[in-house]
């Protein structure tokens, strides 16, 4: 990322940006592009690989990459999450609600969804 942010700390006006790769490349690299003032609409994007997901928990902040199954569980507080199909372009990350917060322990089974 280092080198992308210099890449765009140095560009000039009439740059740019087309991006393919995984969901997670593509969105760090267009909240990297956003952050320096580029506008999201002038950023093109072809989604190629992997559909693994970057799920932030809601509860505790953290962020887990590659997430493939729903529900998750979260690798930095434990909580089974239910990978919601919310997206933050600031975080490039969807979002992950714990799923048994009502009734403790009852959590459905691990389906992979994004492989």
């Amino acid at each position: 990322m280092s080198r992308v942010r210099k890449a765009l700390g140095d560009a000039h006006m009439g740059l740019q940006i087309y991006l393919a790769g995984t969901e997670t490349l593509i969105g760090v690299t267009q909240s990297e592009a956003m952050k320096v003032g580029f506008p999201y609409n002038g950023i093109h994007s072809e989604h190629r690989g992997s559909l693994a997901r970057r799920v932030q928990c809601v509860h505790c902040k953290g962020i887990t990459e590659n997430v493939t199954t729903d529900p998750m569980v979260c690798s930095h507080c434990g909580l089974h999450l239910f990978v919601r199909d919310h997206y933050s372009r600031r975080l490039a990350a969807f979002q992950g609600v714990n799923i048994d917060a009502e009734d403790p322990g009852l959590v459905p089974e691990m389906v992979e969804k994004f492989p």
